[in-house]
């Protein structure tokens, strides 16, 4: 009986150690402030009065639609988020996060009843590690809900997808399926452009994949595909979203979009290359067992392309910040795992040291509990580093909010006020040069202004700043 106490308790250490996670994100998002577009989606965008209902929300997305961008499901999110508060966004937001690294796993191995301590861990490493823009995809309440809850959205429409890859039945429904994948489709499709265009090319892989196969297609599949692309059409043609682009330059023609492409290159390999190193041992020692099944590796291949897809989609913008890549990382951790798990664990065709492990009572539990401890520790670590600077920024937003009501309190309304400098982490999402322009007219000013309820807001002079000092 002692080898299953022992696995037994590694185990429960594991899920330990996924509570530890968990706690370690929640504990970066409450320190997190409110900042930047948040305070232009806390207003209606038609009326620029808070936020008050869902009627407000509607009505604000349809000026949004026209002047700003595509996206109205995620920044629906992004005024629902507001319009509940920042204390509400930040118990929602840490299960939102785990939520988004199960479905990381469960598209891996298919199955909730596969997924393991480990497994899980490795996506939340995979993210906390390599993700380049960390506090702005995750933790900025509007980054958020663009890039957290947008990419979540799209792996949770691919369930059903996945479970036909798998060749099991969907459940009964009281929807009829082709409808509901339409819907569905239009939806997920209407999220993010360049995660959109992945969410097309898993869908169209596994069309093919299955054609090639002449195995039949359900009629939802070929809706949903459809659902996708119509999604995806009324974000790219929505007038804001065209103005933007106009505004920013275009696409700036075929050297453009080469330039582009070529600078993608460089900064994915400058992100993600410990985890390609990663991807390519597997894919090597995949390549190295005897009797390997090559049908395996048509799952991460796909998740890879999809990842490959949604990266260099952003070619096609002239302007690609680092919050974007988050979404090709997931793809890409996807395509990791399912990989590790296309590899042959029988007993038989595990490796040497595995198999010396296995001779050994309680060796392997004891090796988990080893590289947990030290998981837990480069974990803590990381958090102790991290943590003052996101609280030393959340500081320097309070102070300044409190100079703010005190001088509406005394009848102002014309504020001058510092701008908040970021530390530079990656999990910081303010930026470093600062919040504010000394032009009052621009956006970031004017949705501030409006935000605190002034008429105007001012940048106060950098040597008289005392606030990105202060703490609470």
């Amino acid at each position: 009986m002692r080898e299953p106490n022992a696995a037994s308790r590694a185990r429960l250490a594991g899920w330990g150690l996924v509570a530890l996670a968990l706690t370690a994100f929640a504990l970066l998002n409450a320190q997190t402030s409110l900042m930047r577009d948040d305070y232009a989606y806390a207003v209606n965008f038609l009326t620029k009065a808070p936020i008050r209902s869902f009627g407000d929300i509607f009505e604000s997305l349809g000026i949004h639609y026209q002047r700003v961008n595509g996206r109205l499901p995620v920044h629906f999110l992004a005024h629902l988020f507001l319009w509940l508060g920042k204390e509400a966004f930040h118990i929602l937001n840490p299960l939102a996060f785990g939520g988004l690294v199960t479905l990381i796993c469960y598209h891996a191995c298919g199955s909730l009843r596969q997924i393991r301590p480990g497994l899980w861990l490795s996506a939340f490493g995979g993210l906390w590690l390599l993700t380049p823009a960390f506090g702005e995809s995750f933790l900025w309440l509007t980054g958020a809900a663009n890039y957290l809850y947008g990419v979540g959205l799209i792996l949770l429409y691919l369930i059903p997808f996945r479970r036909l890859e798998e060749g099991r039945a969907l459940p009964r429904r009281p929807v009829p399926a082709a409808p509901a994948a339409l819907a569905g489709g239009v939806l997920a499709g209407w999220t993010n452009e360049n995660t959109a265009c992945a969410l097309i090319v898993l869908i169209a892989l596994l069309i093919v994949r299955r054609a090639l196969t002449k195995q039949p297609l359900p009629l939802w599949v070929w809706t949903g595909l459809l659902g996708c692309v119509i999604g995806l059409g009324l974000m790219l043609l929505a007038p804001g979203e065209l103005n933007r682009l106009d505004s920013a330059g275009g696409f700036g023609g075929p050297g453009g979009l080469l330039r582009r492409a070529l600078g993608l290159s460089w900064r994915l390999l400058r992100a993600f290359w410990p985890g390609l190193l990663a991807w390519l041992a597997l894919l090597l020692a995949f390549l190295r067992r005897p009797g390997r099944d090559l049908g395996r590796l048509a799952l991460p291949l796909g998740w890879l392309l999809a990842g490959l897809a949604a990266a260099y989609a952003m070619a096609f913008s002239p302007e690609i910040p680092d919050r974007v890549l988050s979404g090709p990382l997931v793809f890409f951790l996807i395509s990791a795992l399912s990989l590790w798990r296309a590899l042959d664990w029988k007993a038989d065709a595990r490796p040497a040291l595995w198999q010396a492990l296995d001779r050994k009572p309680g060796a392997r539990p004891a090796l988990g509990l080893a590289l947990g401890l030290l998981c837990a520790g480069a974990l803590l670590f990381s958090l102790a580093r991290t943590l003052p600077k996101l609280q030393a920024t959340a500081g320097a937003f309070a102070a300044r909010e409190r100079e703010a009501a005190a001088l509406l309190a005394q009848g102002e309304t014309q504020l001058a006020l510092p701008a908040v400098h970021g530390s530079g982490s990656r999990f910081d999402p303010a930026e470093p040069e600062g919040d504010l322009s000394p032009d009052p007219a621009h956006w970031s000013n004017v949705a501030l202004a409006r935000y605190l309820g002034a008429t105007e807001v001012t940048l106060r002079e950098e040597s008289d700043r005392s606030v990105a000092g202060d703490g609470e």
